[in-house]
C-alpha cells in the first residue's frame, strides 16, 4: 500500500516531520544540503508510524563534505552495527505497538500526546510530553491510551546483548 493510499499517513492533526540537514561545499563552507520532510511507513505489526531521521555507519561518523543519505539505503533496518539511528515513532490512539527487544541503546524523547510505557515484569509507566525514557535492551511495548496521537523521537546506538546468566537476549517481536 502507497503512502498516498493509507488514510492514517494523512490526517490533518499529523504535523510532517521535517529534517533539515547540513554540511560543507568543498571550499569548507556551511550549507542546508536537504531541508524536506520524511515520510513515515507502517511499524512491524501495528497501526504506529515511524520514520527514519538520520542513520550512521560507523561509530565515528564523518562530517565530510559529500552527503550520503543512510536512511534512504536502509528504510527497514532500525540502526547498524557499528552506527547510530535518529528515529521518530507516532502512535495513534487507542492502540499500541508489538511487544518487543532490540540490541539497542535508545534515548527516547515524548514530544506530543501520552504513551504508556509497558514492561514485562507488567510496568506501566505513564509518559507525557518532555519525559525521557533510556531503553536498554528491554522487552517492552507502548500503548496510547490518550486521544491524539503520540510522537516519539529516539536516538538509537546498537549494544552489546543483554546478559542473563549464560544466555543472551536478542532482537524479539512478539505478536
Amino acid at each position: 500500500m502507497s503512502i498516498a493510499e493509507n488514510a492514517i499517513f494523512d490526517r490533518p492533526d499529523r504535523t510532517p516531520v521535517r529534517r533539515v540537514v547540513t554540511g560543507h561545499t568543498p571550499e569548507g563552507k556551511a550549507v542546508v544540503l536537504e531541508d524536506a520532510q520524511i515520510e513515515p511507513r507502517p511499524f512491524k505489526g501495528s497501526p504506529s508510524l515511524f520514520s527514519g531521521i538520520f542513520w550512521t555507519d560507523t561509530a565515528r561518523p564523518d562530517n565530510d563534505v559529500q552527503f550520503r543519505d543512510l536512511v534512504k539505503e536502509h528504510p527497514q533496518e532500525l540502526v547498524g552495527a557499528d552506527g547510530s539511528a535518529f528515529r521518530v515513532g507516532e502512535v495513534p490512539p487507542g492502540s499500541r505497538t508489538r511487544f518487543h527487544r532490540t540490541v539497542t541503546l535508545d534515548y527516547c524523547i515524548l514530544m506530543h500526546g501520552t504513551l504508556t510505557l509497558l514492561l514485562d515484569d507488567d510496568k506501566r509507566v505513564v509518559l507525557k510530553p518532555g519525559d525521557v525514557v533510556i531503553q536498554r535492551g528491554t522487552i517492552h511495548g507502548w500503548i496510547n491510551e490518550g486521544t491524539e496521537w503520540a510522537r516519539m523521537y529516539a536516538i538509537v546506538f546498537p549494544s552489546q546483548k543483554v546478559k542473563v546468566g549464560l544466555k543472551e537476549l536478542d532482537t524479539e517481536f512478539r505478536a
